[in-house]
């Protein structure tokens, strides 16, 4: 597997290719469900899909210890493909190996969150400049499922910061990483796609520990805009209006995140 180390970030990127298939993008069971069905055991890319999922998600919260062994048992392979995996994780920047301590996972602080959310700004310049491709009936069936998920996810008892459990953010981050993969699809240009998703699960899982900064229902309104303009662009075949339409949502969280001096607490929900 080869990886490329892009200049002024510390993050290499892999070369394999993140595909999406079916009339929804798939999510982390159905991909799990799918590939048993087939080999009666998971390959190395959808548990890597599976894990990197976990710790964006905050099943894994930074600091968490990550045991070889004991994921190669749960997804009944070998520690060799479990070591590929993990060792492919580290290239992402989301886990690290320590002397004495094991495997365990990354975390950022503010000052280089910033840094990320402006190299991500960047990234959607160039979406918005590179050669669009042609865009699937997959991809503008997901939008509407996405508006209609996040009209459902509006309705959720959360009334405020206070109220803002487990099952929200998650609900809110499994979302996010939706949208992250329609936007993925703009572009034929791989090494863009490859550099776009390490910076997006590198940044996602801090900007869902930080929800608890914001009112709820405006955050969940905005990404409800965000994507209601996205699918306009898309239906119009703008497809660079759609990538700067990413480019402006992600300046307004660079503008939020300017304010906070500190991540909050992680604590078991």
């Amino acid at each position: 597997m080869e990886t490329r180390t892009f200049p002024n970030c510390l993050v290499a990127v892999t070369t394999e290719t993140r595909k999406c298939s079916g009339s929804r993008f798939p999510t982390e069971n159905t991909a799990i469900g799918e590939n048993m069905q087939q080999s009666g055991a998971l390959d190395k890319n959808s548990i890597y899909e599976t894990l990197r999922k976990r710790i964006c998600l905050l099943d894994y919260v930074p600091g968490t210890s990550l045991n070889e062994r004991l994921l190669a048992d749960e997804f009944s392979v070998s520690r060799t493909p479990m070591r590929a995996v993990l060792q492919r994780l580290e290239y992402d920047g989301l886990i690290s190996s320590q002397h004495g301590r094991g495997t365990i996972v990354t975390s950022i602080d503010l000052e280089q969150m910033r840094g990320i959310y402006a190299l991500r700004i960047k990234l959607t310049e160039a979406i918005a400049d590179a050669p669009a491709r042609i865009i699937s009936d997959e991809v503008r069936a997901e939008l509407e499922h996405l508006e209609g998920d996040i009209k459902s996810l509006l309705e959720m008892p959360a009334e405020g910061a206070s109220l803002l459990g487990k099952s929200e953010k998650r609900a809110f981050g499994e979302i996010s990483i939706r949208i992250h993969e329609v936007l993925q699809s703009l572009t034929d240009n791989e090494t863009l796609r490859d550099f776009s998703d390490v910076l997006f699960y590198q940044s996602a899982r801090y900007w869902f520990l930080l929800l608890s900064h914001f009112d709820w229902k405006s955050e969940t309104r905005e990404m409800l805009d965000e994507v209601r303009l996205l699918k306009n662009c898309i239906l119009l075949g703008d497809i660079q209006a759609a990538a700067l339409s990413r480019k402006l949502h992600l300046a307004l969280v660079l503008s939020r995140i300017a304010h906070i001096e500190s991540f909050p607490e992680i604590a078991e929900e």
